[in-house]
């Protein structure tokens, strides 16, 4: 169970670590530390050992921007806790040594700040001997009477945490504190459990201490731009190239190639180039790539300043073309597209109509060729009177009217089948007459119109609903050839 609760520990690090993003700082550092303070062994049956004097030295390496490796020595002695009884002959002045030679990597959290926490992780060898008030090693019998010199070396998985105090670029003041997990692996009591539970071994030791931290700078230029690498924000640049302070390539142009491999440094912005900073032109347009609004111009046509030509020869250049197609001798807007005053769908210009009027069927040329005419004005149940929705819809025959003055029309009353003949009939004369009357009022020749009443004979919808009837209840107009 123990070793399972210290491996989750170890696995939830790991896993923290990777999920950290810091800025630039311990990247090609190499430090120097001496540390100094107190140890303890934790997790024994029994407290044999008291809390002794514990001190350290490291070196490391930093790999990353906040990540550094390296080699830890550890020595302690702690003195023999004279309240417990450990075994038999065991003299109060016993004293235990021990020393640990570890690999670990400390992760940074804010390598760029004046106050900069760290966890670190490692893995090593644990030795430890026992000496008595001589300084003489002591032996003790193993459980067939065998005479055992008592000490023992064992792996341990180490995890903590501390933070630096910076001081300067190379110094630092280094608090904090570790724990190592003392496992079984190449202790040379792992056949011996009854005799390592006999002695009451420790599983752990808590270390605590502060400390003193040079770090010294690897100044290299791995990229020969005369930066540092510790100081160059641009480690990779290509030889060659102009660099300023950060180490970072000059680009006067903007156009992605370097000062000092650009054979063409004045670039205009947005030009697209080749590898020797000198623009392209792929249409031959005279306007380079990146620029130029119409990359595919046929060789030879004439362009505007965005490398745009008037495909459709309409005088607007087809970056601001909206309608690019226009077929030729059209009158356009502003924005290329046809004008058609009047509305027939065939464009000034080669409109020989102008002027027909709205809803009137026309050729090819725009000039309109009349058939029928569709309008029909209908009326409410027994009245032959005009609302302003049906004098809108005479406005367009009077249009039809004004514009073909040989034609002649039949204006056609109708009712629907409410009522009998003798009703129907004289209403939907009413209903022509009052039709008539308005287009006559409006200046239509009152010889060209012939006014008639069907009565409820000639329905276009069944007279059996609602809205069959109200359709029955009509004018309409026919062209009298």
């Amino acid at each position: 169970m123990r070793k399972l609760w210290v491996s989750a520990i170890v696995v939830s690090l790991i896993l923290f670590s990777t999920q950290i993003a810091l800025p630039d700082g311990m990247h090609n550092k190499v430090g120097f530390g001496v540390k100094g303070g107190f140890g303890k062994h934790m997790m024994a049956d029994t407290d044999v050992w008291e809390m002794g004097p514990f001190g350290n030295a490291e070196v490391k390496f930093g790999l990353h921007k906040n990540i550094m490796v390296g080699l830890i020595g550890t020595y302690g002695a702690v003195p023999r806790n004279t309240d417990e009884k450990w075994w038999n002959g065991a003299e109060s002045a016993d004293e235990q040594h021990n020393f640990l030679a570890e690999l670990g990597m400390w992760i940074y959290l804010m390598p760029e700040n004046k106050f900069n926490p760290y966890l670190d992780l490692g893995t090593g060898i644990y030795s430890w001997y026992v000496q008595d008030e001589h300084n003489k090693n002591v032996f003790i019998q193993d459980l067939n009477g065998n005479p055992f010199r008592l000490s023992d070396q064992q792996m341990t998985i180490m995890f903590g945490a501390g933070f630096e105090y910076v001081i300067s670029e190379y110094f630092s003041l280094d608090f904090g504190g570790r724990f190592h997990y003392l496992t079984e692996y190449f202790s040379q009591m792992t056949n011996e459990k009854d005799l390592r539970d006999t002695l009451g071994l420790p599983d752990g030791l808590l270390e605590g201490y502060a400390g003193l931290t040079l770090y010294y700078p690897v100044s290299k230029d791995s990229d020969k731009d005369g930066v540092v690498d510790k100081d160059d924000d641009c480690p990779n640049t290509p030889l060659g190239c102009l660099v300023d302070e950060r180490g970072c390539p000059l680009d006067s142009d903007g156009d992605g190639v370097c000062d000092g491999l650009d054979q063409c440094p004045n670039t205009p912005r947005g030009c697209e180039v080749d590898m020797n900073g000198c623009k392209t032109d792929s249409d031959g347009d005279g306007v380079c790539d990146g620029l130029d609004k119409c990359p595919k111009t046929p060789r030879g046509m004439k362009v505007n300043s965005k490398g745009c030509p008037d495909t459709d020869g309409d005088g607007v250049y087809d970056d601001e073309d909206r309608c690019p197609n226009t077929p030729k001798g059209c009158q356009v807007d502003q924005r290329g597209c046809p004008i058609d005053s009047d509305g027939d769908g065939v464009c000034d210009g080669l409109d020989k109509c102008p002027n027909t009027p709205k809803g009137v069927p026309v050729d090819a040329s725009g000039c309109g060729v009349v058939e029928e005419i569709k309008i029909h004005v209908t009326f409410p149940l027994n009245l032959a009177t005009l609302d302003k929705e049906d004098m809108i819809k005479l406005d367009e025959v009077y249009d039809i009217l004004a514009a073909y003055m040989d034609m002649r029309l039949e204006i056609a009353g109708h009712a629907d089948s409410t009522g009998n003949d003798a009703i129907n009939d004289p209403l939907s004369q009413r209903r022509a007459d009052a039709v008539k009357k308005y287009l006559v009022k409006k200046g239509v020749d009152s010889k060209r119109l012939v006014s008639k009443g069907y009565g409820s004979r000639r329905p276009i919808a069944t007279n059996k609903t609602k809205e069959g009837r109200r359709q029955n209840r009509r004018v309409q107009f026919e062209i009298i050839r």
